[in-house]
């Protein structure tokens, strides 16, 4: 009950559904927050489609990509207006991530006020996921970032996560500039930096099976260029 859980979705209709199941069935008295960034017709569809009863849920259509930071930016603002709330996961909308992780995360959750999920510490596992796409992810992105960032994390870009209410109050104030991806190692550089504790846990990966990843090439070099501006700002 003192637990929320936000998800950033564009264009994940088909999935959405299938990850609510599987949230309820192990927080089911979690409180919700959807930011879709999909367009009108296809959100007003997915808002037909989740009509739980006796739910917290809360689904904000902005109707234009607005990039993944600003999302769930705006879901961590959203679920902090209930006091109760002490706990905050963030995680994909395309079922890449497992409900049945959260309990590694909750295990910990008095031990770190940044808790990520990370696809390559020793006990994860990565499934369906392209040779090309592993490689990219953990020997270019992560090993530059690692190397500029320096916080020594094995998994900078990932956003399966797990936040305390004093590390999310702290982001809300933060004056965070970057809204795509690269936002995840935004909000543990300046959390880190700030003196909060960051900490992770092994999780199962999986490759999406509908809809098509947001990560191009496109978003990966306006991702490079954020890193550099994190730092340096």
């Amino acid at each position: 009950m003192n637990t929320a859980v936000i998800i950033p979705a564009y264009r994940e209709s088909k999935n959405i559904p299938t990850l609510l199941v599987r949230i309820f069935k192990i927080l089911p008295k979690a409180m919700i927050v959807i930011v879709d960034d999909s367009p009108k017709e296809e959100s007003e569809k997915l808002k037909k489609n989740l009509r739980y009863k006796n739910r917290q849920m809360r689904i904000i259509c902005r109707s234009k990509k607005l990039g993944r930071g600003s999302a769930v930016i705006m879901g961590l603002k959203e679920a902090l207006k209930d006091n109760k709330l002490q706990y905050f996961f963030e995680m994909d909308a395309d079922l890449a991530h497992d409900p049945k992780d959260f309990e590694k995360f909750l295990r910990k959750r008095d031990e770190a006020d940044l808790i990520i999920g990370s696809r390559y510490l020793s006990g994860s596992k990565i499934i369906n996921w392209p040779a090309r796409r592993f490689i990219l992810s953990r020997i270019a992105i992560n090993t530059f970032l690692k190397i500029w960032l320096g916080l020594h994390l094995s998994d900078y870009t990932n956003g399966f996560r797990l936040y305390n209410r004093k590390a999310v109050e702290f982001i809300m104030k933060a004056n965070l500039r970057e809204a795509g991806f690269i936002s995840l190692s935004e909000t543990a550089y300046k959390l880190k930096k700030a003196g909060f504790k960051i900490s992770e846990v092994p999780i199962s990966f999986t490759d999406r099976k509908y809809g098509k990843s947001n990560a191009g090439v496109r978003e990966l070099i306006k991702s490079l260029i954020g890193a550099i501006r994190i730092r340096i700002s």
